[in-house]
């Protein structure tokens, strides 16, 4: 009994001292910077990384987010990073940031030897979502939105929008292209990221105050202070690691129907109704059912995929009879042709595109290796200049 009761005395008395002299060895929350975004630019001396941090802030009432933009640069992206905690005094805790961009300067090389420190890093979560930026990571971090007051907040907004439905914006991790690159195909995509100008001011002003951790960040204060909305149906095309082109709104779209499925998914279309009224309408699609092989015939492979949707008409630019308007947004037979075509046209440019720029986007080559290894190394070489595609596409009146 008395060994027990010493053991804990013990036990009571190390707790104690970690208590009142560590704090448990736990950071202190208020000199924690919570990074909630980074962006990365590559410069002529290294890189210089651009972290929006959200600074935990003692209060009793409910106010907005304060934020803060640090600048920081160094030959590597470790010592960038580890230079805004000396620079600032405060930790830089990444394992809240969700969100890593790429400044288009970073895609004049192997854009792996960004994405590599990340997947190394326990300190970053590899569901994080990548994306580049058309200009500098920088100047997409410190533009202000009207739709929240941290610019990475509503950055994020889109690519989270759609992540289990088809979608012309297609969210890639660090996982995911990761995988890819380190695949038989060594391809992969990301979204691109457009600032679109608004004349909506909001209240956003705080996106706009930063602490920089060098001299020569100023620029024209006009144009940072301009609100912006973010257009990502952009998608870049990678091999090896090296950007090698991109797929526009309606190829990411319908070719992101073999990842996910498909949920009130939009997509434009010339028109004729039976009246022989015309004019563009904007279809819905409210369901759609894929399937994607790769086939051996004659010595030579294909790629065969299967598309069938469920589609109506959900608004037009042009008046319809009450006719038309009560078959409640159904199709006539010639206009379910015309969409079966568009839909195939676009499967096929994206893989040719992606084909000529020796972009393996369907990832066939991996199909290769896993499903029919035993030709894996007879075909190999040249497999995806050598391989042509078969895309069947079934469109019906979802009513």
């Amino acid at each position: 009994m008395f060994r027990r009761a010493k053991f804990y005395l013990i036990i009571f008395a190390i707790v104690l001292v970690n208590f009142l002299t560590l704090d448990f060895l736990l950071i202190d929350v208020e000199k924690t910077a919570l990074i909630v975004a980074i962006g990365i630019d590559k410069v002529e001396d290294g890189y210089e990384v651009t972290a929006q941090i959200a600074v935990p802030e003692a209060t009793n009432q409910s106010t907005k987010s304060n934020e803060s933009v640090i600048y920081a640069k160094g030959d590597t992206l470790y010592d960038a990073v580890s230079e805004i905690g000396n620079r600032t005094g405060w930790y830089p805790k990444l394992s809240f940031c969700n969100l890593i961009i790429l400044g288009n300067s970073v895609f004049e090389e192997n854009v792996m030897g960004v994405v590599d420190f990340f997947v190394r890093s326990y300190k970053v979560e590899d569901s994080s979502i990548l994306c580049a930026s058309e200009k500098s990571a920088k100047e997409l971090l410190m533009s202000i939105s009207p739709l929240d007051n941290i610019s990475s907040f509503a950055l994020s907004k889109i690519f989270v929008r759609d992540h289990n439905n088809a979608s012309a914006i297609l969210t890639t991790t660090v996982r995911d292209f990761s995988i890819l690159y380190y695949s038989k195909s060594k391809s992969g995509l990301m979204p691109q990221v457009k600032m679109i100008k608004t004349e909506d001011k909001g209240d956003n002003t705080s996106s706009a105050s930063s602490l920089t951790s060098n001299s020569g960040a100023g620029g024209n204060e006009a144009e940072k202070n301009t609100p912006v909305v973010y257009d990502a149906e952009t998608s870049l095309l990678f091999y090896n690691g090296y950007k090698v082109g991109e797929l526009n709104g309606d190829e990411c779209l319908f070719y992101s129907m073999f990842e996910k499925g498909a949920n009130d998914a939009y997509f434009s279309l010339p028109v004729t109704d039976d009246d022989g009224n015309g004019g563009t309408a904007l279809l819905s699609i409210k369901k759609a059912n894929s399937s994607l092989k790769l086939v051996k015939e004659e010595g030579t492979f294909k790629l065969k995929g299967e598309l069938k949707l469920r589609i109506k008409i959900s608004d037009t630019d042009f008046p319809q009879s009450m006719k038309e308007i009560a078959t409640i947004g159904r199709l006539n037979d010639k206009n379910l042709k015309k969409a079966e075509n568009y839909v195939k046209e676009k499967l096929s440019d994206a893989f040719e595109r992606s084909k000529n720029l020796n972009c393996d986007l369907f990832e066939t080559t991996e199909m290769l290796y896993r499903y029919h290894n035993g030709d894996f190394d007879d075909y190999k070489d040249g497999f995806l200049k050598n391989l042509t595609c078969d895309f069947s596409v079934t469109c019906q009146n979802y009513i």
